[in-house]
């Protein structure tokens, strides 16, 4: 007799705290078009108390870097540093996207930046690209400086291409 297993892929799950009403329902939109389910707050307070409920059910965590009562650095510090959590990838959106902001979230163990200009559909590619990326490093040790033009310039003319002006940190 041979059994039967059920390879259903489970869907992605994201966490989205923007404070900006409009630009979460957006990007809750572009999310779910891509088959994530997704959980969202409009303050920090609130994310925190959501990330605690559900941090070993995500996979990504979307977040506005000026959300109020908690930035997305305090947000990285406390996945990463505080919590030790590796798997969870996060995405920050940003009004302006900096070389200096770059490189101070990836210190800080962020994946992906996304300008906010960029709009939805960016942020959700930047998260499927971040979750793919964490899912096949194993291994964060392993991961590389940040993607820049110069050292990968077929990388970033599709980035810029497909999606305007946002920046994949760790490939």
């Amino acid at each position: 007799m041979h059994r039967t297993t059920n390879h259903t892929p489970r869907s992605l799950r994201a966490l989205v705290l923007d404070g900006h009403d409009h630009a979460l329902g957006h990007v809750q939109r572009a999310l779910e078009a891509r088959a994530f389910s997704v959980l969202t707050a409009t303050d920090g307070t609130r994310g925190v108390e959501l990330l605690l409920e559900v941090l070993l059910d995500l996979d990504v965590l979307v977040v506005d870097l000026d959300l109020p009562h908690r930035d997305a650095r305090s947000f990285a510090d406390l996945i990463r540093r505080a919590g030790g959590e590796r798997d969870l990838a996060i995405v920050v959106l940003a009004h302006d996207a900096t070389a200096e902001l770059r490189a101070e979230l990836l210190a800080a163990g962020v994946d992906a930046l996304v300008a906010r200009s960029s709009g939805p559909d960016a942020a959700a590619e930047a998260a499927m690209q971040a979750v793919a990326a964490r899912a096949g490093s194993g291994d964060d040790s392993a991961e590389g400086p940040p993607i820049e033009p110069e050292e990968a310039p077929s990388v970033a003319a599709r980035w810029e291409l497909s999606f305007g002006r946002w920046s994949l940190l760790a490939a």
